[in-house]
Formats: structure tokens, sequence, C-alpha cells
């Protein structure tokens, strides 16, 4: 997994989530300076705005940074309202330290009733439920945009409320062996592993900013926007991040459970219709040939004995930074499709050298 990659996309998200309190902040800014308007209190919009502006972006910076750097991925095993109220206690100290303690020092030589006095006060209550439902509100997003994938806030942006074509490239994952892992472990074994594995899996797809489409039972489908995929190779790299973090954890999974688990994987791009189904349970799809075409490829893979099979269209479309060792398979005829087509597979190791019977995939052969 690229490092580089998973520090971009957590700075991407402190920055939003900063960008969100400065502007949560400058409304509140009005507000404040409306209410004072009304009941007779002079007040100057600008500075309070200046005031709002500096204390948010700060608290932004650094309370953003320390939850999506430091707390999100230990607080989102929990569910949602048992992570605000550990995050609500986290907070706590600081709160109280800038909004009563901080006070209270400008006038030492009465501290202690100074700081009683602003800790029982509605201002610092006000303060306290304040930031506690920024943070609660940047967790909640968050956790939509885990739900639905990287694409989720398009269901409240509506980018998909209106059917639209878009190229998009598509991953489908497989587990192998799945049907006679199952019968060993029983379902409620069987169903702890799916869980421990999704989420193993699930840093590699964020991180190649890919989208996790849907769930079928072992089965999981992950898709990009065409440009997003094929820039820096991210949806070939998402494979292999996932094979070797499951490598990596390979041990504990033969502890655990007798088995050392391994996916199998189909790529194809193509065009696809995309849009919102459905009133009540909205769902987005995608409605295409590619959709098909990529889990047949993905079902042809124990047949050829490869992990993964990937549609020499795509192949051709992609430029990777690094050398891929690639070697084809021919052209296959895929079950209900009429042409045959041309599949390679991307064998163990990224700088793994050329054979005779495959080639490297490089910027400048594809």
């Amino acid at each position: 997994m690229d490092p580089l990659a998973r520090i971009r996309l957590r700075i991407q998200r402190a920055l939003r989530i900063t960008l969100a309190w400065v502007v949560v902040g400058l409304l509140a800014a009005l507000f404040e300076h409306n209410a004072l308007v009304q009941h007779g209190v002079p007040s100057d919009p600008l500075q309070r705005m200046d005031e709002r502006f500096l204390r948010s972006l700060i608290a932004g910076l650094i309370g953003g940074g320390i939850y999506i750097f430091l707390l999100r991925d230990r607080l989102r095993k929990y569910p949602y309202f048992t992570a605000l109220g550990i995050m609500a206690a986290l907070m706590l100290p600081t709160i109280v330290l800038t909004s009563a303690a901080w006070p209270a020092l400008r006038s030492p030589d009465a501290f202690a009733p100074t700081f009683r006095a602003h800790l029982f006060s509605f201002g610092f209550a006000g303060h306290y439920l304040y930031w506690t439902a920024l943070m609660g509100g940047s967790m909640f997003m968050v956790r939509l945009n885990d739900q639905y994938g990287s694409g989720g806030i398009s269901y409240l942006t509506g980018r998909y409320h209106k059917p639209r074509e878009e190229m998009r490239v598509f991953m489908f994952l497989d587990m192998r062996s799945s049907t006679a892992i199952a019968e060993d472990l029983g379902h409620v074994k069987y169903f702890q592993l799916l869980n421990e594995l999704y989420a193993d899996i699930t840093d590699p797809i964020v991180y190649s900013r890919g989208e996790i489409y849907q769930y079928v039972g072992d089965e999981i489908s992950v898709s990009w926007p065409l440009r997003r995929g094929v820039g820096r190779s991210r949806c070939i790299r998402c494979f292999l991040d996932i094979r070797t973090k499951l490598q990596r954890r390979g041990k504990h999974y033969q502890q655990r459970y007798g088995i050392a688990p391994s996916f199998k994987a189909g790529f194809h791009y193509g065009q696809v219709t995309t849009g919102e189904v459905g009133l009540v349970k909205k769902e987005r799809i995608f409605s295409g040939d590619v959709v098909n075409t990529a889990a047949r490829i993905q079902n042809t893979c124990n047949d050829y004995d490869v992990d993964n099979l990937i549609s020499k269209e795509l192949l051709d479309l992609l430029r990777p930074q690094s050398r891929f060792a690639v070697r084809e398979i021919g052209s296959i005829a895929l079950k209900g499709k009429r042409n045959a087509m041309s599949l390679w597979t991307i064998e163990h190791g990224e700088h793994a050298p050329a054979t005779n019977e495959g080639r490297t995939l490089t910027a400048q052969n594809v």
C-alpha cells in the first residue's frame, strides 16, 4: 500500500473537516451578531467573524487532524453513538482548559472561584455542546462516506438522482474455495471470517479511492471512475495491496480459522449508466455490459489457475509508474459473450522480470 496515498487522503479529509468547521463558525458568528443586535447590544459582525474564523481554523486543523490520523481507525469499530460518547469524553479536558481554565488565569488571585464560575456557566455548556456537535457531525459524515464508499456524498448532492452515462473500471473480488470453507467453519464462524476479511481489505480499497459497489456473500465489487482507476494504476495496486495484506495476515487467519484466505479478481472497464433506484432504501446501481463481463472474467480465474485476470482493453489504458509483470492467457470465450476476449494476468511481484511467456507492462509498451 502506497503510504503517500494514505497520507494524502487523510490530509484531504482533515482539510475538509477544517473547511466545514470554518463555514459553520462564520455562520455562528452571524447568528450571534444578529442576536446581540436584536437585544440592543452593540456588535461588529466583521470582528466576530474574524474571531470565529481563526478559532474554527485552529480547532479544525487540530481536532480534525487528531480524529482522522489517530482516532478514526480505532473508533470506527464502535457504533456511532458509542464512538461519539468516547470522543465527547476525550474533548472535555481540552474544552475545560480553553473555556474555563484559560479565562480564569487572567485573574490568578481568584483562580479557583473564577474557574468554578466559568466551568458551571451556561457559556461553558454552550461551548462544549457546540464543539461536540461539530465533531459529531464530522464523524457522521465520515461514517456516511464509509457506508456508501468514497462516492457516498453523491447521495446528498443528488449527482445520480437522474441516470447518467460514465466510463468506469470494475474489479470483482471473490474468495477462493468459499463453499468448502463455509461448510468446514459453520455459519457463525464463517460470518466472523468474512467480517474480518472485509475489515482488512477496506483500507486498500479506500486508499486506492475505490468505491465498494456491493457485497454479495463472499464476493465484493469495486468501481472507479475511469480516470481515477487508471491513474497511478490504482485499480491494479488495490488488488496487489489486498493480496499483500492477506499474505501478511495469513498466520492470524491460520491460527483462528485454520485457513489462509485469498481472493481472485477480474478487471474490465467500459460505459455504464449510473443512477439511484428506490424511494425508501435508495441504492446506486450500474447498468451495462461491462459489469457482467467483469464478473465473468473473475469467474474464469480458476480455469487458468491464476488469482487475477484483466481484459486487454483495460491493460492498454494503464500507464503504471512501477513495472508489473504480466502474462497473456489468450483469447477466451466468456459465457454469454459472442466474441472472445483477450485476457492477461498480473504475475506475483511488482518487479518480476518478463519471461518468454509474458512481458513487463511499462509506460512505454502499453
